[in-house]
């Protein structure tokens, strides 16, 4: 926890003579009838308890201005205005000065907006009590005191306004829950620290955090957010809109109903059940498989047992070839699903060899790749020499391409290389593998033996320059079961044993899913 974060009260601002101040760069008071109500509504329904002392005001980000001895307000002027009209001008409990002209007259229609509601809402409850509400503001009120360096207010003021937070969410959940309070001992808190350090840990991970996060996950640069997710403390939508730090004030709203303590078991029992699947060889692949599958991917942040695992996994292999083998033309998110799977179930078949979610999440875009395709183009002569190799001569390149102005190009290729190169295009799955795009255009217009080179290759060199996902590496290396690995080229025979396999392993995979929940 940063030494410029810290809990303060409206009371603790006076202890320390601060005196706030709006500079002319914010907006100016906003706040509508809807929301001076809630906040009061709020704050008069909060009972401390010993569990939850304090009602939390949200984040107050300021600068220090040690020249002109005042507290620049960066983010919180909407709030901290308010209670100063909630406690009367007057009173002087909490002295700010605005710095901002412009506009005046529309402050002022606001702020007498809000003062409107504030005399209705205190003339009901009566005198006695509008006393006591004015010193639970004043005493059981805390915000999350944010201080940032003078030297970078207005850019922190900018960064803020368009989402780009200097401070990270978790950085103000952190303090909410690691500072010491009178809600629980010492040695609570402390172990607690601990084991927030270990999370952090861990989630620095990245083949852990790339496990866990699906991609472009909001928010995902701060990773704890991620977790906070699978704990169900996810921000509404109208939080994630309209509040700089939604997930500490999905914390903070919780805190009015829970302790630190109950909150905490709801956090570390997520991380807990996530690092048992991670470690498991099954449960890795499978909710790894799940997390980066295609579609409806906020879905996974529900997911909390094995029997809901199993339920997706079994969508996910229900994929079924179209039915006019034109697979490629049509490839959606079934089949990108479907082809993930089954590179999931084949690294647990090789277990300890995991299916790496963290090259996988690093991939900017996937393809589907043909495992063999039929020439898409007129191929030039230093092409035709790779094509036929020892075959080669300037006469046969001639006769080919006189082949090409008659559009029978393809035709000349296929009596000449023979079983090397199909007789039609084929776009079913028993001809596709998943790729990387830029891996993909560098096969080019390879037969199947020179993209085999090229995999091995990249295998050798570890993915410095492309990495092939390894159903994909295992069918150019024809290393899957009944694939013939004495013949150079992709034959009918190992197209057929290609979807057979990856069938049969998927099938295997759901099989072991289901054992240990039959025990």
């Amino acid at each position: 926890m940063g030494k410029n974060i810290s809990l303060k009260s409206i009371v603790d601002f006076k202890n320390d003579n601060i005196h706030f101040f709006i500079p002319s760069y914010q907006r100016g008071y906003r706040w509508k009838s809807r929301q001076v109500s809630q906040l009061i509504d709020d704050i008069d329904s909060f009972s401390p308890t010993e569990s939850t002392p304090f009602y939390f005001l949200q984040a107050l980000a300021v600068a220090k201005d040690t020249e002109n001895n005042r507290v620049n307000v960066v983010d919180g002027q909407q709030r901290l205005t308010t209670l100063k009209l909630i406690l009367g001008e007057e009173s002087g409990e909490l002295p700010i000065d605005y710095a901002r002209e412009a506009n005046q007259a529309l402050d002022k229609y606001f702020m007498n907006m809000a003062k409107d509601v504030i005399e209705e809402k205190l003339v009901k409850i009566g005198p006695e009590r509008r006393t006591e509400f004015c010193k639970k503001i004043k005493e059981c009120c805390k915000f999350l005191y944010y201080e940032v360096e003078k030297a970078k207010e207005l850019s922190t003021f900018n960064d803020l306004n368009s989402g780009k937070i200097p401070a990270k969410d978790s950085e103000l959940v952190k303090c909410v829950m690691l500072t010491l309070g009178n809600d629980e001992t010492s040695n609570v808190t402390k172990a607690r620290a601990d084991e927030w350090d270990d999370i952090e840990r861990m989630l620095n991970n990245n083949s852990f955090f790339s496990f866990i996060t699906p991609r472009n996950t909001w928010k995902e640069d701060d990773g704890m957010t991620v977790l906070l997710r699978y704990a169900g403390l996810i921000p509404t939508k109208t939080e994630q809109e309209e509040e700089v730090f939604p997930f500490l004030t999905r914390i903070l709203d919780e805190l009015k109903t829970k302790s630190r303590v109950t909150i905490w078991k709801m956090i570390y029992s997520a991380f807990y059940r996530l690092s048992e699947w991670y470690n498991d060889p099954l449960m890795y692949h499978a909710f790894g498989a799940i997390v980066h599958r295609r579609g409806n991917n906020e879905s996974v942040f529900k997911i909390n047992n094995d029997n809901h695992i199993l339920d997706i996994i079994e969508g996910m292999a229900r994929y079924q070839p179209k039915s006019d083998k034109d697979d490629f033309k049509n490839w959606d998110s079934g089949l990108f699903n479907y082809l993930l799977l089954s590179n999931a179930a084949l690294c647990w078949e090789r277990w300890p060899y995991r299916y790496s979610f963290e090259k996988h999440r690093q991939v900017d875009v996937w393809t589907m790749e043909h495992i063999f395709a039929r020439n898409q183009k007129d191929l030039n002569e230093s092409e035709f020499k790779d094509w036929l190799g020892e075959k080669y001569s300037p006469q046969k390149f001639e006769d080919y391409q006189k082949e090409c102005k008659e559009n029978k190009g393809d035709k000349w290729l296929f009596d000449e290389l023979g079983s090397r190169y199909p007789s039609t295009e084929d776009n079913s799955i028993n001809n596709l593998a998943l790729l990387p795009r830029d891996a993909n255009s560098s096969f080019n217009n390879k037969l199947f033996e020179g993209k085999r080179e090229l995999v091995v290759q990249w295998s050798s060199e570890r993915w410095i320059t492309y990495w092939a996902p390894p159903v994909t590496e295992a069918v150019f290396m024809k290393s899957l079961t009944g694939l013939k690995m004495t013949l150079p080229y992709w034959s009918e025979e190992d197209k057929k044993a290609y979807y057979s396999s990856i069938k049969k392993t998927i099938k295997n995979f759901i099989t072991a899913l289901k054992t240990p929940l039959t025990l």
